[in-house]
């Protein structure tokens, strides 16, 4: 059997507000590792988390996280990749994440899911689907 293991997934985010993203991530999503970095004024600006092999960035910058928001027939999509999605999908459906796609496969040789985190991002599961 595959062990569940979250393999990589790198953009700077930007986020309406850091430390609420960092809590939710930890406490929802199950991240671990957070830091954060301030600037010169000792303001934090910027953050992170990590999950197993896969790390996440994130930069507070609310007006960005608006305007991307603000197109009406598009939105931002990541792609988490993941071993063993079986697994991902039954702790997120037992943590009562509200998904935006059920677990299904794809043509193009992909099983997955999707959510919408607390920014706004639509956030794709994704494991290679083998040959049926």
């Amino acid at each position: 059997m595959k062990e569940k293991k979250f393999i990589r997934c790198n953009p700077h985010l930007p986020v309406r507000n850091l430390q609420q993203t960092l809590d939710y991530y930890r406490n929802t999503l199950g991240f671990y590792d957070e830091w954060t970095f301030q600037n010169k004024d000792g303001i934090i600006t910027d953050g992170g988390i990590r999950r197993d092999d896969m790390q996440l960035l994130f930069g507070e910058d609310a007006d960005f996280v608006e305007v991307i928001k603000s197109y009406k027939n598009s939105r931002l999509s990541i792609i988490w990749f993941v071993d063993n999605i079986d697994q991902v999908y039954a702790e997120f459906k037992e943590k009562n994440i509200e998904l935006a796609d059920e677990l299904k496969r794809h043509p193009y040789s992909l099983r997955e899911f999707a959510f919408v985190d607390i920014n706004g991002y639509y956030i794709r599961v994704a494991e290679g689907a083998k040959e049926e």
